[in-house]
């Protein structure tokens, strides 16, 4: 993958443990944030992708994501997943196909739910607080993430809202100097959502071409 997947930032957002090696406040934030989290039965936000590479915007993306147990829908980049939580579907909008693979959530490459990595997180990051600052009048803590084993990216940078113990933003930093970063917005919590919106219906997608992988 050219980039980190976005399974990967859903993790970050919502299975923040104890790790090791943290200094400067940031284990004591990310419990608070973990805690907050995981309290959720559901939730759901829209996201603006910015791609930078020297200082050079190079795109703009935006996309939808849903979470309820371990169900989930997420649409970014004229594609969308569905996954019930046993079938995942990764419709792609371009050439009007869905590709339907068994579940696993032990691949990182599929759009896992986040949930299910909470005990294995703490292996694959080092977390260290960077420095406070005010953004739109809120106080937002910075925490970088880096990866204890090669990646593609570097540091995975964390603003979070000390007030409202949100992530409002984040921002990956590849070896390749691209920056992707994330805007959080419209964020809700507890939310209810039908498990209808969890499974792909064939019926709303006219001459769909099915490839069923399982």
């Amino acid at each position: 993958m050219k980039r980190i997947s976005f399974t990967t930032i859903l993790i970050l957002m919502i299975a923040f443990v104890s790790a090791q090696n943290t200094d400067g406040g940031a284990t004591e934030l990310l419990k608070k944030v973990a805690q907050k989290y995981q309290a959720f039965t559901s939730m759901q936000f829209h996201y603006t992708l910015v791609t930078t590479k020297d200082s050079k915007t190079l795109g703009t993306s935006q996309g939808d994501f849903y979470l309820k147990g371990s169900k989930y829908q997420t649409s970014y980049e004229g594609q969308t997943f569905f996954c019930d939580g046993v079938s995942l579907w990764n419709y792609q909008k371009a050439t009007n196909e869905v590709s339907i693979f068994e579940y696993d959530p032990e691949d990182d490459d599929n759009m896992m739910n986040p949930r299910l990595l909470l005990k294995s997180w703490e292996k694959h990051f080092r977390a260290k607080f960077i420095r406070d600052e005010f953004s739109n009048n809120q106080p937002v803590s910075i925490i970088d993430l880096t990866p204890k084993y090669n990646q593609s990216y570097y540091r995975i940078r964390l603003f979070i809202n000390k007030n409202t113990l949100t992530i409002n933003k984040i921002a990956v930093y590849e070896k390749d100097n691209t920056i992707y970063t994330y805007h959080i917005e419209q964020f809700k919590s507890n939310v209810t959502l039908s498990d209808d919106i969890f499974t792909f219906n064939k019926s709303k997608y006219p001459g769909v071409e099915v490839n069923d992988m399982r």
